[in-house]
């Protein structure tokens, strides 16, 4: 038995001895879900100019071991690049820079930081998209 935890168990109900305090002995503890949350690192808006990505290189430039995703509001022109964030903060494999591919429209570039999914099956986006899982080995 432990005290100040939750358990959950396979039927939904928590698992609560006769003595007050909390079974985890069984089921899965709620706090042991992923608290990982999405969130955009930063965005570029331009009609022609080209995204400097070099400050966003090196360590510590995001939360470690999830994911990154380079998207924009024209993706059958440029495709969205993904990657790793290894464990000391660094997007690994992220380009130098990326650039509009027309200049007759307004470009909306994102740069995100995702997570692995509940199941770990998926990773999650903060616009509450999924992707599959990528893989991070080196």
């Amino acid at each position: 038995m432990t005290i100040g935890a939750i358990t959950i168990n396979k039927q939904g109900r928590r698992m609560v001895a006769h003595s007050g305090r909390v079974d985890v002995s069984s089921g899965t503890q709620r706090g042991s879900c992923c608290c990982c949350k999405p969130y955009a690192l930063a965005t570029f808006t331009t009609d022609h100019e080209t995204w400097d990505l070099t400050p966003y290189q090196g360590d510590g430039v995001a939360a470690p071991n999830r994911y990154w995703r380079l998207t924009n509001n024209y993706t059958s022109y440029v495709p969205v690049k993904t990657g790793c964030v290894d464990a000391d903060g660094k997007l690994v494999s992220l380009p130098d820079s990326i650039s509009p591919t027309s200049y007759k429209y307004t470009w909306v570039f994102r740069l995100e930081i995702g997570c692995k999914g509940e199941t770990g099956r998926y990773i999650k986006w903060q616009d509450e998209t999924q992707s599959n899982i990528i893989s991070c080995d080196e």
